[in-house]
């Protein structure tokens, strides 16, 4: 009686365990760690569905956040990405073996809006390649990085920027607004910005510009306001760990 007893309690906890651990999915990216409004998730070609606190996200989904609504993932390799409402973000690809770090890739693209990232294991063991993000401005590569992007929409007449608050030089307005592109900002570590004109190094502490894919990116004087944009994303306070708790212990291949 004893033993059976003991048995059960062990096949309780292991489904408590399983209950709880949404995001160890076979074949998940990510999972969400917080949200606030109507945040999705579509396959491409495919039906859009609501995500909420702990749902798990696949390679090739594509993240929308709309209006007012905002997103925080954590990767299976302990990277953090944080969504600002208006935004879509593709995750192109990703694969994450403990064993494997030969196989190691993590390829982001950023149609629109902007986020806040925090790169984890991939692009730290051995292949910095492995890690990208992709945006309509150029390829982002990193050297181990807290940056964060905004993307600036050409708006019409009665349409207000999406970077309305951004604090730029007077050659990078229009109408009274920031011109559209890409702004970046180093928080700690390197980016390289690779597009078909050039790349250029922004180490910690820098912001640029980018008009788009065939102009080179230029430096900013200060920060523009992403800072502010997008309060810090590495530790993410008071969220839980998934993927079985530390980095990589739901391996996902």
């Amino acid at each position: 009686m004893k033993t059976a007893s003991s048995a059960g309690k062990g096949l309780l906890l292991l489904l408590l365990w399983a209950w709880v651990q949404p995001a160890c999915a076979e074949g998940a990216a990510a999972v969400v760690v917080s949200l606030t409004g109507t945040v999705s998730a579509q396959k491409p070609g495919g039906k859009i569905r609501a995500l909420a606190k702990d749902s798990a996200l696949m390679p090739g989904e594509i993240v929308l956040t709309e209006k007012g609504s905002s997103a925080r993932l954590r990767f299976a390799d302990d990277s953090t990405v944080a969504l600002r409402p208006g935004s879509r973000l593709v995750i192109e690809n990703f694969n994450y073996d403990v064993a494997k770090p030969e196989s190691d890739s993590l390829v982001l693209n950023l149609v629109k809006g902007g986020m806040r990232a925090v790169s984890g294991a991939v692009g730290k063991r051995g292949n910095q390649a492995a890690y990208s993000a992709q945006t309509s401005a150029g390829t982002i590569g990193i050297r181990g990085t807290d940056y964060a992007l905004l993307m600036c929409e050409k708006r019409g007449k009665d349409q207000e920027s999406n970077c309305s608050e951004l604090d730029v030089p007077e050659d990078r307005r229009s109408d009274g607004a920031p011109v559209e592109g890409m702004y970046l900002t180093v928080f700690e570590g390197t980016i390289a910005v690779a597009n078909d004109s050039t790349e250029t190094v922004f180490h910690q502490g820098k912001s640029g510009y980018v008009k788009d894919k065939n102009t080179a990116p230029l430096e900013l004087p200060k920060e523009p306001g992403l800072a502010r944009e997008f309060p810090s994303v590495g530790n993410l306070p008071g969220a839980p760990t998934p993927f079985g708790g530390a980095a990589g212990a739901c391996l996902v291949r």
